[in-house]
């Protein structure tokens, strides 16, 4: 039993040194674990990019680039409708748009977006010059076309002229492109495109009545949708037609009178359009602006009934020394007065018989009353 205990105590021994030595492994291998994962998300964090700062432009300033993006989008698209050249501004419009959101800061936003407004400032003349030269072009078009499949032939002189005269290159055409010429600031070219979209609507507005068989005396079609278009239904309106030789006075859009007149020869139209009574006198003299070897002279006129509807001498008035009025006396003619002076159409004025203009006159009881010539 003796021989027995020496061994017992021995394993007893050799296990606990056995057990320390497991234990010291596992602190050592527990370290170098530790310190691996350690290095590897040192290692991690070191490889990872730090991200830039988002940039912050002010909501408000980021809004006012979208908008004058916008404007400057529709800008080019006006000149593109009336075929101008917008290559360079649709350039600039890629840069400008580019340049604004690449801003980091609001210091870079706001020079980006000071540029870009003055872009826009930039094409604003060119484009309305584009579109104002394309309505020109179209009004001159138009009545040439017009004129060459519309004529009346004079058996008084055998001339064959065109119609619709008062809107060619002598007439109001000419006007407007004098206008056009002059033109140098927005407001003049905002002005001359006005201008011209009158005219043109009153031209269709003479293409459109020249089918109508509608007595000269009575409501034309053309008239009321003249009168809607320009917002004149409450009103009291002058309607002349160049083509019928006819004035049609409305109020309230109600036929209130009608007489046939006589306006400007073909070298001196009377001008169509959108205009209104300027000043009233009864009597008055016209003389003549003209030295009297001008074929325009005229000796010193006494008026009765005088009614400026536009400047530089346009007038309603009566013409007491002509007998004849109505379509073919705005040409060389006969007049069944024998005056020398009743032969032709007029100086660009409306020309009305003595009591017709009487009439008119007493209608016509404020200054602003509107006249409306196509």
């Amino acid at each position: 039993m003796l021989t027995q205990y020496p061994t017992k105590h021995t394993n007893r021994q050799s296990r606990h040194t056995w057990s320390a030595y497991l234990a010291s492994a596992l602190v050592v291998l527990l370290a170098v674990l530790l310190t691996a994962c350690s290095a590897g998300t040192a290692n991690t964090a070191s490889n990872t990019p730090t991200p830039p700062p988002t940039a912050t432009i002010n909501p408000t300033l980021q809004k006012q680039g979208d908008m004058e993006l916008q404007t400057y989008q529709q800008w080019i698209a006006l000149m593109q409708q009336y075929n101008g050249n917008t290559s360079p501004y649709q350039q600039q419009y890629t840069a400008d748009q580019q340049a604004l959101q690449s801003a980091r800061n609001e210091t870079a936003y706001k020079a980006a977006l000071a540029k870009l407004q003055a872009q826009v400032d930039a094409i604003k003349i060119p484009a309305m010059k584009t579109e104002a030269n394309a309505l020109l072009q179209q009004l001159k078009q138009g009545a040439a076309t017009f004129g060459h499949s519309h004529t009346y032939t004079d058996t008084y002189n055998n001339t064959t002229y065109p119609l619709g005269y008062e809107y060619g290159t002598n007439g109001i055409a000419g006007w407007a492109a004098q206008e056009l010429s002059q033109a140098q600031t927005l407001s003049d070219f905002q002005q001359t495109i006005e201008d011209l979209n009158m005219y043109l609507t009153n031209f269709q507005a003479m293409l459109t009545n020249i089918t109508d068989k509608t007595p000269a005396s009575q409501v034309h079609q053309t008239d009321i949708q003249l009168l809607q278009h320009y917002g004149y239904m409450n009103n009291k309106v002058v309607v002349v037609s160049l083509e019928e030789q006819a004035a049609r006075i409305y109020q309230n859009g109600k036929l209130v009178n009608a007489f046939l007149v006589t306006t400007g020869r073909p070298d001196k139209p009377t001008p169509p359009g959108t205009w209104w009574i300027e000043v009233k006198k009864s009597p008055d003299v016209f003389k003549a602006s003209v030295p009297q070897s001008s074929p325009y002279w005229y000796p010193d006129t006494p008026i009765n009934y005088a009614m400026l509807y536009h400047s530089n001498g346009y007038y309603l008035h009566d013409s007491w020394w002509r007998n004849d009025y109505g379509f073919g006396t705005q040409f060389p003619h006969l007049d069944s007065s024998g005056d020398s002076f009743s032969s032709q159409g007029s100086h660009g004025c409306v020309n009305i018989s003595k009591a017709n203009a009487a009439w008119l006159y007493s209608f016509v009881t404020q200054i602003s009353t509107k006249v409306m010539i196509y």
